[in-house]
């Protein structure tokens, strides 16, 4: 089932609970609830895997230590203008108990409960400060809205996120997942894989269409009229975002640069920050 709220991600050992990403604060207490329930105590780490509200609401409720790309903070600490075709809506800051006290530019490794866990940037992606978890021991990722299973994804364009960015994560979660890795997704099922290779090349396959319609002068308007996702709304379209959503979505990003280059895998360093 296609869930519209955050996932969220719980590690439990005898260094603590680690979890990934809070969702609202009014869904708290039963998150927090449920946590106790698998672990028997409240969470000791917390990791948001981007600024959005539905993956940090929560985090003043959680009474963890909290851990975000450095943008994370830098967002969740003054007021946030998002804006989606045309359509404004202003976030205030957050409460100095839900802001990330520990932040990384690059990449972080923390080893906790027997698990290497690394985390890293997704540079301009969904947004401007995606963190990516891998569990490398339990062969499990956590990718946040980075990937939207079977469904068009939104791209926060206004909070620094792209196509190409997009794009160049899901390349570097291929590059480490194998038949056996699980994907947990910012919202929807479990995933694997395949899941990711399907809604990578959709994503290249959207990004050629918008750049050939860009390249032909095509306007914004005459693409939508034109159905240029018809083939893919099918088994892309029935989320949030509509084929219609999605062509001006990318036809936004796409158009402030047209001569973009290839995109590629974003490279996780390989040495890491460590926290133990």
């Amino acid at each position: 089932r296609y869930c519209r709220r955050g996932n969220i991600g719980v590690l439990t050992g005898d260094d603590g609970v680690f979890v990934i990403d809070s969702q609202f604060a009014n869904t708290a207490p039963k998150n927090l609830s449920k946590i106790n329930e698998i672990s028997g105590s409240a969470p000791t780490y917390l990791v948001n895997t981007h600024w959005h509200g539905d993956h940090t609401g929560g985090n003043a409720n959680f009474g963890a230590t909290i851990i975000a790309h450095e943008n994370v903070r830098v967002r969740l600490s003054t007021d946030q203008r998002t804006v989606l075709l045309g359509n404004e809506r202003t976030t205030p800051a957050a409460a100095p108990a839900a802001r990330p006290v520990i932040t990384f530019n690059e990449t972080l490794s923390l080893h906790l409960n027997g698990q290497t866990i690394s985390i890293f940037h997704a540079p301009a992606a969904h947004t401007d400060g995606d963190a990516i978890v891998h569990f490398k021991d339990a062969n499990v990722i956590q990718l946040g809205d980075v990937f939207s299973p079977g469904r068009f994804p939104f791209i926060d364009i206004s909070s620094g996120g792209s196509l190409d960015g997009t794009i160049a994560a899901l390349t570097t979660v291929l590059d480490l997942c194998n038949g056996e890795t699980v994907v947990i997704p910012g919202r929807g099922p479990l995933s694997n894989i395949s899941d990711i290779q399907a809604s990578r090349d959709m994503l290249v396959d959207v990004r050629e269409i918008i750049l050939r319609a860009i390249a032909d002068g095509m306007s914004a308007d005459e693409a939508v009229t034109e159905n240029l996702l018809a083939d893919l709304e099918a088994d892309w379209g029935g989320g949030v975002i509509s084929a219609e959503i999605f062509t001006r979505l990318i036809y936004d990003d796409l158009s402030r640069n047209t001569s973009v280059p290839e995109v590629t895998r974003v490279s996780p360093p390989s040495s890491a920050e460590e926290v133990n």
